[in-house]
C-alpha cells in the first residue's frame, strides 16, 4: 500500500475537512496536513458513525469549521445538499420550488458565499428566466449522492480561496484509492410529490476499482433524477403608490400555476494514479445536464395600473395606506400563458497533483469549468376580458371574484403575443500551486505559500420575438401574423386554445379566480412557430441590446501562511493578496430603434451601435489569524480574526438594463453598475467547544462582521417605448451602488448528545444585522441588510440499531429581507419552519430500504412588502415522499 493510501485511511474522520486542519487549500495537501494529528480511524457507518466523523473533524480543526459526512457510500443525509447545509448552525436556505437552492451563512446572503467542489469553482447557468446572474451556487444542479462530505469554513485562513463574507462551502467527493476494490453502490427510488400528484424515478449507480498494488484506480458515478414540479399560489405583482396621495394599491392580483418537467443526468468520474509513495495524481470530471422546460399560467387584474383611482374610491379596507379590499365595476382581467424551453449544462475538469516528502509538500492544480443554460425559447400569450369587473379582499385568506366566468374562454379576447430567449454562460479556468515546508522555528511547524490564477467570464444574451411586425406580403388576409392569429382565434374558446378544458387552481385563496382555462402548450407553440389554417407562422427576432452583456475577470491571488502549535495551543497566521481586473462589456446604441436590432429583417436597426467596455480593477490584502486553545482534554477555546471580501453579483456589475411590463402609465426597471467595488468586512470569532463524549458535544460562539459597504440603490426615470400601444412609458430604474457599511453580529449555540443507540442535536443562531444608513421606507432598500434572519433553529432526534435507523428533523428561520423585487418593491419572506423525516431498514449488510418525508406539515411560503398586510405571494410547495432501495458491496 502506498504512503498516500495509508494516510488517507488514517484520516477518514479527521480530514473530511481539507483546510480545516491548517490545509494548503480546500483540497490540496490534505494528506500531509493530517499526519501530525494521528487521528484514530473510525469505521462505523450509519447515523452515529457520521456524527462521530463530523465531531472529530470539527474538534481537530484550527478554525471555526462545521462538517457533515455521508453515512455510507452514496448515502448523504438529504437528497438535496442545501437541505443538509440548513442543519448546520448559522446556515439558512431558500426553498423557491420546494427544494433548497441557495444559502445564507451567518447573516451574509447567497451572493456573499462561495461553494466549491473539491476546492474549485463549478460553473452555474440557471435555467429560470427570472433569475439574475449571480455568484451563488444553485444546489439543485448537483445530486447529493456523489458527495462524500461537506465543510463550512466560517473563519478563513490565507490558504482558502477568497470571495465569501459568511463562509466558504467545500463539497468533497469520494476517491477510488480510498475505497475497496470493486466497490459498487446502486440505488433506485420513487419520489411522490403531493403538489403535482406525480411519482418520479431517481436512479444512481457508482463503481470503484483499484489494482492489487493500490496505486491505480478509477471511480464512476451516474445519476438520473426526474421530478415533476408543480407550484400553485397567490400573487400580488407589486404595490403602486401615487405621487399625489398616500395610498398603495396592488398592481396586479393573480393566481398562477407553474408546471415543470425537470430531468437531471449527472456523470462524475475520478481517476487516480500513485506512481510512488510520494506522488499522487488525481483527475476529476463532472458533467451535469438539466432539462427544465416549464410553463406558467396566471390570471391577473390591473388594479394598480389603469384602475388605481377607482380602487381607491371603492376601498373598504385600508391599513397604513395599503388598499386591502376594493372593487372595480369595469376592471379587466387577463390570462398570461407562458411556455418556456429551458435547460442548463455544467461541466468541470480538474487535475490535482500532490507530491509529499517528510519535509516538503507540493500541490499543483489546473482545470476549467463551463456552464451553458437559460431559457432558449419563450412564448407568452395574453387574452383579455375587458370591462368585466372584479372585487378583492386580501385580509386573511385572500378572496377574489371576477365579474365573468374565468373558466369560460369565450370571455377572453385576443390581446398580445410576445416572447424571446435568454441564454447565459459561465466559464472559468484556474491554475494554482501550493508549497508546504516543515520547519522548526519557535512555535511554527509549517510555512505554506502559493498562488492561484483564475480567468472567468459570464455572459448573457437576450432576444425578443415580435409577431406584429410589418410583413410585405401580409399574413393571410391580415397585415401581419399577430393580426391573423387573433382574427382566426378571436377568443380563447377558438382554435383549440381551451382544448384541455378548465382547471381548479389549488391556491391559498378563495373566489372564482381559481377556476381557470387550462393551458394548452402544444397548440400555442404550434400556432406561434409553425402556422395556422394553412398560413405559415412568422415572427421577427431582435437582439434586445440593453440586456446583452459580458463580464470578464482576471484574478491573481498570492498567500503565505504559518502554522504553529505548542503546549495546549495550535493555529495559523497568514496574509492573502488578491488582484482583480474586471471588464464589463455591453452595447452603446442610438434610441431610434427602441433598443432592438432585428436579426431576420430590416425592421428595427439603430443608426449607431458599438460594443463598448468599462474597466474596474482593485486589489486587497486579506490577513487572517486563527488559534485554538486546549483548555483541557475535552474543552477548546477558539479565537479568529480576518479581513474578507466578496465580489459583487455578475448582473450588478454588468451593463444590463431590464424593465417590466409597459402596460400601465409607469413601469419599473433595473440597471447594472460596472464600477461597483467589492464588499469588504473585518470579522472576529470566538467560540467554546466541549467534547464530553465520542458523539456528544456542546458549543457556543460569537461572531462579528464589520462591513465597509452595503448595497445602496439610486433611482432615475427614463422613457421606454411600448410596442403594443405605440407610446412612450416613463420607467423608474434602480441601480446598485456602494453605500455606507454596517455590522452583522450574532451568537451560535449547539448541542449534540448521544444516549447510545439514540440521540438528539439542537442548534440556535441569533443574528443582529444593522446598516449605517438610516432607514427611510420612501427610499427603497435603505437601511436594510439582505438575507438575514434574526432567529434560526434546528432540531434533530435519531434512533439507530444494527438493522434500523430513523431521524426526525425540524428547521426554522424567522422572517428576512430578500432585496428589491423586479417590480421595484422591497420584498420580505415570512418566517418558515419545516419538518422532515427519514428511515432506513437494513435487510442485510448490503441491502437496505429507505423512506423519506419532506415538509411533513405542508408549510406555506409567504412573501410581503413592508408589512405582512401587503402580501406579494403565498405558496404551499406540498409534501414529498421518497421510497427507495440501496444495494452496496
Amino acid at each position: 500500500m502506498s504512503k498516500f493510501n495509508k494516510i488517507t485511511t488514517g484520516i477518514k474522520v479527521a480530514c473530511v475537512v481539507g483546510t480545516a486542519i491548517g490545509g494548503v487549500t480546500a483540497t490540496s495537501a490534505t494528506a500531509q496536513e493530517s499526519t501530525g494529528n494521528a487521528t484514530e480511524v473510525i469505521e462505523v457507518k450509519g447515523i452515529r458513525g457520521s456524527l462521530k466523523e463530523n465531531i472529530n473533524a470539527k474538534r481537530f480543526a484550527d478554525g471555526v469549521v462545521d462538517v457533515i459526512t455521508a453515512e455510507d457510500v452514496g448515502k448523504f443525509p438529504d437528497k438535496n445538499v442545501a437541505d443538509t447545509l440548513s442543519r448546520i448552525t448559522g446556515v439558512a436556505v431558500s426553498r423557491e420550488f420546494g427544494e433548497g437552492e441557495k444559502i445564507t451563512i451567518r447573516g451574509a446572503g447567497p451572493k456573499y458565499n462561495r461553494t466549491l467542489l473539491n476546492g474549485q469553482s463549478v460553473g452555474t447557468a440557471d435555467w429560470f428566466i427570472l433569475d439574475e446572474a449571480n455568484r451563488s451556487f444553485n444546489y439543485t444542479l448537483l445530486p447529493s449522492v456523489i458527495v462524500k462530505g461537506l465543510e463550512v469554513h466560517k473563519s478563513p485562513s490565507a490558504s482558502i480561496d477568497e470571495g465569501s463574507l459568511g463562509g466558504t462551502v467545500i463539497l468533497n467527493t469520494r476517491r477510488p484509492l480510498e475505497l475497496d476494490a470493486n466497490t459498487v453502490s446502486l440505488a433506485a427510488e420513487a419520489q411522490y410529490s403531493e403538489s403535482s400528484g406525480e411519482t418520479d424515478p431517481n436512479l444512481a449507480a457508482m463503481y470503484s476499482w483499484k489494482n492489487e498494488d493500490e496505486n491505480i484506480g478509477f471511480m464512476l458515478s451516474a445519476v438520473k433524477q426526474d421530478r415533476n414540479v408543480e407550484r400553485q399560489g397567490f400573487e400580488v405583482l407589486g404595490w403602486v403608490e401615487g405621487p399625489d396621495d398616500e395610498f398603495s394599491v396592488p398592481r396586479n392580483i393573480g393566481v398562477p400555476k407553474f408546471v415543470q418537467q425537470r430531468e437531471r443526468e449527472t456523470l462524475f468520474g475520478t481517476l487516480q494514479y500513485a506512481p510512488s509513495d510520494d506522488l499522487l495524481i488525481t483527475f476529476n470530471a463532472l458533467s451535469s445536464e438539466v432539462d427544465a422546460n416549464n410553463e406558467n399560467a396566471n390570471l391577473i387584474n390591473f388594479a394598480g395600473v389603469s384602475e388605481r383611482d377607482e380602487n381607491i374610491a371603492n376601498a373598504t379596507n385600508v391599513v397604513n395606506g395599503a388598499v386591502l379590499a376594493s372593487s372595480s365595476a369595469e376592471g379587466r382581467y387577463a390570462y398570461n400563458m407562458i411556455n418556456r424551453v429551458s435547460s442548463t449544462k455544467t461541466n468541470q475538469f480538474h487535475l490535482d497533483i500532490d507530491y509529499a516528502t517528510d519535509s516538503l509538500a507540493v500541490n499543483f492544480e489546473i482545470g476549467s469549468t463551463e456552464a451553458k443554460g437559460g431559457t432558449y425559447r419563450e412564448t407568452s400569450w395574453e387574452y383579455v376580458a375587458n370591462g368585466v369587473g372584479y372585487a378583492y379582499d386580501l385580509t386573511g385568506t385572500p378572496t377574489v371574484e371576477v365579474g365573468a366566468d374565468p373558466s369560460d374562454g369565450s370571455n377572453f379576447a385576443g390581446g398580445w403575443l410576445w416572447g424571446g430567449s435568454k441564454p447565459t454562460t459561465d466559464e472559468e479556468t484556474f491554475a494554482q500551486v501550493d508549497l508546504e515546508f516543515q520547519v522548526d522555528a519557535g512555535p511554527f511547524t509549517a510555512i505554506k505559500t502559493g498562488g492561484k490564477y483564475r480567468q472567468a467570464e459570464r455572459t448573457q444574451g437576450r432576444t425578443a420575438f415580435s409577431w406584429h411586425g410589418p410583413q410585405p406580403n401580409g399574413a393571410g388576409d391580415q397585415d401581419n401574423y399577430l393580426a391573423y392569429i387573433f382574427a382566426q382565434c378571436p377568443t380563447m374558446a377558438d382554435c383549440g386554445l381551451d382544448g384541455n378544458g378548465s382547471v381548479s387552481i389549488d391556491a391559498l385563496a378563495n373566489g372564482n379566480l381559481t377556476e381557470q382555462v387550462a393551458q394548452v402548450r402544444s397548440v400555442m407553440e404550434d400556432i406561434a412557430f409553425n402556422g395556422l389554417n394553412g398560413v405559415d407562422a412568422f415572427h421577427f427576432e431582435h437582439d434586445n441590446l440593453a440586456e446583452i452583456w459580458a463580464v470578464e475577470e482576471d484574478i491573481i491571488a498570492l498567500y503565505v501562511q504559518g502554522d504553529f502549535s505548542g503546549d495546549g495551543f495550535r493555529g495559523n497566521l497568514g496574509l492573502r493578496y488578491v488582484s482583480t481586473d474586471q471588464t464589463s462589456f455591453g452595447y452603446e446604441y442610438s434610441s431610434d430603434s427602441s433598443g432592438l436590432k432585428t436579426l431576420n429583417g430590416e425592421w428595427l436597426n439603430p443608426s449607431s451601435l458599438e460594443w463598448v467596455s468599462q474597466d474596474n480593477d482593485y486589489a486587497e490584502f486579506l490577513p487572517s489569524f486563527n488559534i485554538a486553545f486546549d483548555l483541557s482534554d475535552d474543552k477548546i477555546l477558539r479565537v479568529g480574526a480576518a479581513r474578507v471580501m466578496a465580489r459583487q453579483n455578475w448582473a450588478d456589475i454588468s451593463s444590463l438594463e431590464t424593465y417590466g411590463s409597459l402596460s400601465g402609465d409607469t413601469a419599473n426597471g433595473s440597471r447594472g453598475n460596472p464600477l461597483l467595488k467589492p464588499t469588504i468586512a473585518n470579522q472576529f470569532d470566538v467560540s467554546f467547544e466541549w467534547y464530553y463524549g465520542d458523539s456528544s458535544m456542546f458549543s457556543a460562539a460569537y461572531f462579528m462582521k464589520d462591513l465597509n459597504s452595503l448595497r445602496t440603490t439610486t433611482f432615475f426615470t427614463e422613457d421606454r417605448f411600448d410596442q403594443q400601444r405605440e407610446v412612450n412609458v416613463p420607467v423608474t430604474f434602480s441601480q446598485p451602488g456602494n453605500g455606507l457599511g454596517g455590522v452583522i453580529e450574532g451568537i451560535e449555540l449547539a448541542i449534540q448528545h448521544d444516549f447510545g443507540g439514540y440521540g438528539v442535536s439542537a442548534n440556535y443562531t441569533y443574528t443582529d444585522a444593522s446598516a449605517d444608513a438610516e432607514r427611510d421606507p420612501a427610499n427603497v432598500g435603505s437601511g436594510l441588510v439582505e438575507g438575514t434572519s434574526d432567529n434560526m433553529l434546528n432540531l434533530t432526534a435519531y434512533y439507530e440499531n444494527d438493522t434500523f435507523g430513523a431521524r426526525l428533523m425540524y428547521n426554522y428561520r424567522s422572517e428576512w429581507y430578500k432585496g428589491i423585487h423586479s417590480n421595484g418593491d422591497e420584498i420580505y419572506n415570512d418566517e418558515f419552519g419545516q419538518w422532515d423525516a427519514s428511515a432506513a431498514y437494513n435487510v442485510t449488510e448490503s441491502l437496505s430500504f429507505t423512506l423519506e418525508a419532506v415538509n411533513i406539515t405542508d408549510e406555506e411560503v409567504m412573501e410581503y412588502n413592508l408589512d405582512k398586510a401587503r402580501i406579494m405571494s403565498l405558496y404551499a410547495n406540498g409534501r414529498r415522499f421518497v421510497a427507495g432501495v440501496r444495494y452496496s458491496f
